[in-house]
């Protein structure tokens, strides 16, 4: 009998994603743990930093967590690394700083363990969004003009950073954290009463602020699979409809009822061939590896790139797992190919 493959997935962190993060954990452990090749283990790193491996995954509900990002404390750190010395494979089911921005990919590349997703060049990038848009225009992707401020400057003078946003973008706008994900701490901005509200909420989750021209078209997300012959396909494309926000918020993300997810989107053959190609594209331009999902706005000139997910969610309502279904892949069997995929590349 084959010696099962132990595989750790890690969650948690000292993130304002923690709880997004340990809803995808706990799913992710669930699946590897119906299949016999493995046998699975959980770290789970508190908000404190303290790391714990444990024989279950705790079912979590996400939720939005606290602007303000806490720091790894270095003996803690130190000690949770020996907690990995058995792993054959890490599972990464980190979201926003730490886990998904490179941090811990050239933690474990340095250990020589293998991991799910991409490494930490790529992660880097996709995490940082005015980074990632400097990227997709050098490979002609099209995105949405914008402007880079840093948090500093918005709180020594807001009034200053609202007259360059309206000399150079005008209204409306989408102002956001530059690193970070599940929407949080972004908001839309249709004058500058609501402008001064947005940059001050984003100002509390980053050191930088990016402002964009918001963009007009069909929302629509696009997952790229990579294959075990390191060849890449695009599953089928989702339009995302909000019903909570203006956009597809963390409510609309995380909620029930947040939000229509059609999938396979209404589109002809044409249009979901473009907003694929353009997902692909994304992915090849960050240099991503084993999966990822772009957010693509479709407008009457084409797809606008938005930015790319090197670890989408994986909870119940995340978007990566209902268009694997769609194109015929089962959860758990997805789960088993991410790290299938992780052990080839080592």
């Amino acid at each position: 009998m084959a010696q099962k493959l132990r595989v750790i997935v890690m969650m948690g962190g000292p993130s304002s994603e923690h709880d997004v993060s340990m809803a995808s954990g706990a799913q992710v452990f669930n699946a590897l743990k119906t299949s016999s090749q493995f046998e699975v283990q959980a770290i789970i790193i508190g908000r404190d930093g303290k790391w714990s491996l444990s024989e279950s995954a705790p079912q979590a509900l996400p939720k939005p967590g606290e602007a303000q990002e806490r720091p790894m404390p270095r003996a803690e750190a130190i000690r949770g690394i020996s907690l990995l010395s058995q792993a054959d494979a890490v599972f990464l089911a980190f979201h926003g700083p730490f886990g998904e921005d490179g941090t811990l990919q050239g933690m474990l590349d340095s250990l020589s363990i293998p991991y799910t997703g991409s490494g930490p060049l790529a992660s880097a990038l996709a995490m940082n969004k005015a980074k990632a848009k400097e990227l997709f225009r050098y490979h002609g992707l099209t995105t949405p003009n914008d402007i880079s401020l840093t948090s500093a400057a918005i709180r020594a003078s807001i009034s200053n950073a609202i007259e360059v946003i309206e000399a150079n973008l005008g209204y409306p706008v989408v102002v956001k954290p530059n690193l970070g994900g599940s929407s949080l701490g972004v908001s839309i901005a249709e004058g500058v009463e609501s402008l001064r509200e947005a940059l001050a909420w984003a100002a509390r989750f980053d050191a930088d602020v990016l402002v964009e021209q918001k963009i007009l078209g069909r929302e629509l997300t696009c997952a790229v699979l990579e294959e075990l012959d390191g060849g890449i396909r695009a599953l089928p494309v989702i339009e995302i409809v909000p019903h909570r926000g203006a956009f597809f918020d963390f409510a609309s993300k995380y909620e029930d009822g947040g939000s229509d997810e059609i999938c396979p989107a209404d589109l002809t053959q044409d249009q979901s061939q473009m907003v694929q190609k353009a997902a692909m594209k994304a992915h090849v331009a960050l240099g991503c590896r084993g999966f990822s999902r772009t957010d693509i706005f479709l407008t009457d000139e084409g797809p606008v790139v938005l930015e790319t997910n090197t670890i989408p969610g994986m909870t119940p309502n995340s978007l990566l797992p209902k268009a694997a279904r769609a194109a015929g892949i089962p959860f758990p069997e997805l789960m088993a190919h991410l790290v299938a995929l992780g052990l080839r590349r080592k």
